[in-house]
């Protein structure tokens, strides 16, 4: 086989991304990362979607310069205002939270009723609700944002009893709906699924979406031939890059506690100014 040392470009609006490149690196640990946590500007999820493009298609513009071989949106916000348009602009596979969800859902679905949990942002555009019903018009779906989440996260809380009564707070209709089937539409989110599956009891499945989309993008990677090697290989985490637009919003309190939960060794981020 040959190998393809071309790096994976990875972006999203902080370091809530690490849950995704947890999954990239859990599902082909030859493959090299770059990413890009565009801190400076975070959130995402309020933000408009012009602003967000401007953002998005610098960090583009870098990793392009870096000469990856695909990028991936390891952010829902991003993924739901942009995914089809920046697809249609760019010739590098590219992939976004929101792929494969489909396929998720349909294998743990009971009852067709389905949760989503996400930014403003992501909620607000849609992207999920209508990528769930193009491809089953009988499901139902039930869509709420859940800010705070994003803001606890950032300051390393992801237990106790402020994010348990937030998250009741939150949660509670969708138990009202019935709904078997939560999608968390942020990379925050798994960072709280002890806390949400107390609230949401034993009979809600959660679908962390990167799960699929990594296996997705390991598909697609392999058939174009843009593969590292073979992905037995053990993990060399000095060979991944990690920069932030700016490293004092970065919360050493979440980096510790979410490298830990995540089981990923301490990470250094270093501060790259792209944007004018």
């Amino acid at each position: 086989m040959i190998k393809d040392k071309k790096a994976i470009g990875m972006l999203d609006s902080g370091v809530g991304g690490l849950t995704v490149a947890t999954e990239i690196i859990k599902t082909m640990p030859a493959e090299k990362i770059i990413y890009f946590g565009d801190t400076l500007h975070l959130p995402y999820g309020p933000k408009s979607k012009e602003d967000v493009r401007k953002y998005v298609y610098k960090i583009i513009e870098y990793l392009n310069s870096r000469e990856v071989k695909t990028i991936i949106l390891a952010c829902n916000t991003a993924t739901s205002m942009l995914l089809k348009e920046i697809r249609q602009k760019i010739k590098l596979p590219l992939f976004g939270t929101i792929d494969g969800v489909l396929q998720s859902v349909r294998e743990v679905t009971k009852n067709k009723k389905i949760g989503i949990i996400g930014t403003k942002g992501t909620i607000k555009s849609k992207a999920y609700q209508e990528a769930l019903l193009q491809g089953d018009s009988t499901l139902k779906i039930y869509a709420k944002a859940c800010p705070k989440f994003v803001n606890l996260v950032e300051k390393g809380v992801f237990k106790g009893p402020k994010v348990l009564k937030i998250a009741e707070k939150y949660l509670m209709e969708f138990k009202k709906q019935d709904i078997d089937t939560l999608i968390l539409g942020c990379t925050h989110y798994p960072y709280l699924i002890p806390v949400i599956k107390k609230v949401m009891g034993q009979g809600v499945k959660l679908i962390n979406p990167a799960e699929t989309m990594a296996e997705k993008a390991k598909n697609i990677i392999a058939v174009k031939g843009l593969i590292s090697g073979k992905h037995e290989d053990i993990v060399d985490f000095s060979n991944h890059e990690f920069y932030v637009s700016d490293l004092n919003k970065v919360s050493l309190e979440f980096l510790n506690k979410g490298t830990n939960y995540l089981n990923l060794p301490d990470l250094k981020f270093e501060e790259l100014h792209i944007f004018d």
